[in-house]
């Protein structure tokens, strides 16, 4: 016995359930003795249960008492063939043919051919299995096959990514060293001029004397005589429109001043003419409730007093 089996074996090490009797092995004929005492016939009863439980269609409690029947009967080959009839319904073949090898050892005459469809069933069933296993296979290898090929195109444009790399690092070191050797020529070239431009210079100014000396007796004696009059013509003088007060302005302080209203003019344009701050605007509507509450009831003409 191999190591392994005997692990196995350890696996059964449960205790036994209390009961009357001692564990004699042989269950199931005991079983099938009472029965029989009790006026059942065992085998009949429950190969009939099955034959009809097969026939409804209730495959799997047939199962379980052709099962029963084999443990208490194991030699009862027609239960067996049964058996494997009902396992062929199910689609089980191989245990199907495994209950038919059985039935044929205990002497059951199984139908001609019966064999052969089990066979045949079994050798369908393992193609079909074979088929399934290299349709998956054939999948997998495309897939595989799919994964290498997308793994070469990366590859390769990561190689391709990688050169563009280099070719772009390659022509920024290119520009930086352009662009020094032009700074260095122009540094160069500017120097040079500077250096040889030096006789070139433009000349230096000359500073000349504003006037030349007055020697006494070098100018002749100039004599201006007054002109009369009526040869004199009025000179006027002209003065800035915006610094000319207004006639209003020039009234006198101690009488009364006024103001008609002219075309665009507001309290707060009078209120800063005559005030020179817009926020007095008040002061003019108070002096004239004709503008009203607000002062935008203005007409062109109005009187307005202005007070000082």
């Amino acid at each position: 016995m191999s190591d392994n089996l005997a692990l196995d074996l350890g696996l059964f090490d449960e205790p036994t359930r209390p009961g009357p009797g001692p564990v004699t092995g042989d269950a199931p004929a005991r079983i099938g003795a009472a029965c029989q005492k009790a006026g059942i016939h065992v085998p009949s009863t429950l190969y009939n249960e099955a034959l009809a439980l097969a026939r409804d269609g209730h495959l799997g409690p047939a199962q379980q008492h052709l099962q029963m029947l084999a443990c208490l009967d194991p030699d009862d080959g027609d239960a067996l063939l049964l058996l494997a009839r009902v396992h062929a319904a199910q689609g089980r073949w191989s245990d199907a043919l495994s209950r038919l090898d059985a039935a044929t050892a205990a002497g059951a005459l199984a139908p001609a051919g019966l064999r052969d469809a089990f066979e045949t069933a079994i050798r369908a069933e393992r193609s079909r299995e074979e088929e399934h296993r290299a349709r998956v296979a054939a999948r997998e290898l495309g897939e595989m096959r799919a994964l290498r090929q997308e793994a070469k195109t990366l590859r390769s444009e990561a190689v391709r990514l990688e050169t563009e790399v280099s070719e772009t690092r390659e022509r920024e070191r290119s520009w930086k060293l352009a662009a020094l050797a032009s700074g260095v020529f122009g540094t160069v070239v500017i120097g040079l001029l500077l250096v040889l431009g030096g006789d070139d210079a433009p000349p230096a100014p000359v500073i000349i004397d504003a006037a030349p000396p007055i020697v006494e007796g070098s100018l002749p004696d100039i004599v201006i005589e007054p002109a009369a009059p009526e040869d004199l013509a009025p000179v006027k003088v002209g003065v800035p429109e915006e610094l000319v007060p207004p006639p209003d302005a020039l009234q006198v302080a101690s009488g009364p001043r006024t103001h008609v209203v002219r075309k665009n003019e507001t309290l707060y344009k009078l209120a800063a003419r005559y005030y020179g701050d817009k926020s007095e605007w008040k002061r003019i509507a108070e002096a004239n409730p004709q503008t009203g509450p607000d002062g935008t009831k203005l007409s062109l003409g109005m009187e307005l007093v202005i007070p000082r």
